[in-house]
């Protein structure tokens, strides 16, 4: 008489995933240390010199330089060019803000407030352009054309509880636009269009008491925002993701959850709302992760930077949202505190690079 709801209980084990007590297999390489500046803490990827291959931009918070590694169609990156910012690098952009078919940079510079341009003129050389003054303590920006003006615009977030907006001419040059208050201690911002219409979203994360918080800035298309949607998460949301994870079409958003070790998965809805899908565990101090369908199953798979660890977390997507533990934990450095993705020797699969905050280096793991 027992017999239909055991079997019921272990389908619900299988379905759900709880019966996997091994981690996936590892789909990368051995890592590969390439020196950069002291305490790297943002990375973007970019072919900067034009050459066909990806290369690397590091920011070096207390060096205050910038590392730029030019890649090789093999995944290596032997090259490197050192720029001289102002103090405390702390987050990149790379886009063509002058629009003349090079990638240029902006740094977001926390130790003096402000934000630096720098145009990338040729090859390997990059010069000093615009620089603004944010607000106090700017931390992460995103960026996006959010006026319609076919220019790229910039969005920033500083500690001390502000959004700002930056509007592009163009000419690698910004002018000042509103200023919002997302909530306590703003950390992470992305771009998208998040709540189904034409116009250009933001979504912050907000890691400071009370809120530890992911809201939503809505867009009005003309350069200005609306306070949205707020979302309670795990504590000290760190950093956003967009993706869509259940494969419906729709933005959905995972936030990394420095201080209680999780994950929190909000999916999007066809009226540009989001659910809240049960929190999962990361290692000690998830930072940073990036998205893909590492092991070819048609459902994004994630790696997880854990800072406190020393290792990043592969784990792999399950049928229904969420994803299935244990996860494969792999050591790439001291304190790995940000990680990106390309295909950097184009062989067709995706790989990734780490930022070691406690190692001067960065480690790039080449896809199996």
């Amino acid at each position: 008489m027992f017999r239909p709801a055991l079997m019921l209980f272990l389908f619900s084990l299988i379905n759900t995933g709880c019966v996997n007590t091994e981690p996936p297999p590892n789909p990368f390489r051995e890592p590969v240390a390439y020196p950069v500046g002291k305490s790297p803490s943002h990375m973007v990827s970019s072919d900067f010199n034009r050459d066909g291959v990806v290369d690397l931009a590091v920011a070096n918070t207390e060096s205050n330089t910038i590392s730029i590694l030019y890649g090789k169609n093999d995944g290596s990156f032997p090259n490197v060019v050192i720029l001289e910012t102002g103090k405390g690098p702390r987050w990149l952009i790379a886009e063509d803000f002058n629009e003349d078919e090079r990638t240029d940079l902006a740094v977001i510079q926390n130790g003096e407030d402000s934000l630096q341009v720098f145009i990338n003129q040729k090859s390997t050389f990059f010069f000093k352009g615009t620089r603004i003054q944010t607000e106090r303590s700017p931390y992460a920006a995103a960026s996006g054309d959010f006026n319609g003006d076919e220019h790229m615009d910039l969005a920033v977030v500083s500690r001390f509880d502000q959004l700002l907006i930056l509007l592009g001419d163009g000419k690698g040059r910004f002018a000042r636009g509103m200023k919002g208050d997302p909530g306590a201690i703003p950390t992470g911002i992305i771009a998208g269009h998040f709540n189904q219409d034409t116009f250009i979203d933001l979504a912050v994360a907000n890691n400071g008491v009370p809120s530890s918080d992911v809201v939503f800035f809505w867009g009005k298309g003309d350069g200005t925002f609306e306070l949205g949607d707020r979302y309670r998460n795990g504590m000290n949301p760190l950093g956003l993701l967009s993706a869509d994870f259940n494969n419906d079409n729709r933005p959905d958003i995972l936030s990394v959850n420095g201080l209680n070790d999780s994950l929190s998965l909000f999916l999007s809805t066809p009226e540009g709302k989001y659910i809240q899908a049960p929190d999962f565990g990361a290692e000690g101090g998830p930072v940073s992760v990036v998205a893909h369908d590492w092991n070819g199953d048609n459902r994004l798979d994630i790696v997880v930077a854990n800072t406190r660890s020393n290792n990043i977390s592969y784990l792999v997507a399950k049928k229904q949202p969420g994803f299935q533990h244990p996860p494969l934990n792999l050591y790439t450095g001291m304190a790995p505190f940000f990680i990106v993705k390309e295909d950097f020797n184009q062989d067709g699969r995706m790989d990734i690079a780490v930022a070691n905050n406690n190692e001067e280096s960065i480690a790039v793991l080449i896809g199996k």
